[in-house]
């Protein structure tokens, strides 16, 4: 069932369902591995000759944030062009040229804020679970504005810079 509201919880919610569809996807792609094998079907590769024409490519790939995306162009056997387009592009993508706004600035409109400090204390830490919802390596830096005055929030929320 699709909620009404998207917010931090589904997505975190619908990020745990995954987890179990994979797992089941995975268990189907092996009971077909064993199908083969059985079969005495081993082969585990083709042969790869890289074309010497020209070629355009696209590759797409789930990735844990959502697509990651592949562009290539090759012309007589080398590579003329490589673009990647990394989920978090997407995910925190800026207004577009209409003033629609991005993913990240809609889901944290009407966000409340639960800390019970006040308004010169206020951390935004409900603002960047909402954030982080889309991207767990989201946000380093979050800058939020009040009305009053704005403020930027460095969080250091993975172990990405531990030595």
């Amino acid at each position: 069932k699709v909620p009404r509201t998207l917010n931090a919880v589904e997505r975190n919610r619908a990020r745990a369902y995954a987890m179990g569809f994979t797992a089941a996807i995975g268990m189907n792609c092996l009971l077909k591995a064993l199908e083969y094998w059985r079969r005495g079907d081993t082969k585990v590769s083709t042969p790869f000759k890289v074309p010497k024409d020209e070629r355009v490519s696209v590759g797409f790939w789930e990735a844990g944030r959502g697509f990651l995306v592949h562009h290539m162009h090759m012309d007589k056997g080398k590579i003329m062009n490589y673009q990647i387009t990394t989920p978090s592009t997407v995910n925190a993508a800026p207004r577009d040229p209409f003033g629609g706004l991005g993913p990240y600035e809609e889901a944290v409109i009407g966000t409340p804020i639960l800390e019970s400090v006040s308004d010169d204390e206020v951390k935004g830490i409900d603002i960047l679970r909402a954030i982080r919802s889309f991207d767990p390596c989201m946000p380093c830096t979050t800058h939020m504005d009040t009305g009053k005055s704005v403020i930027v929030r460095e969080v250091n929320s993975c172990g990405c810079t531990l030595e």
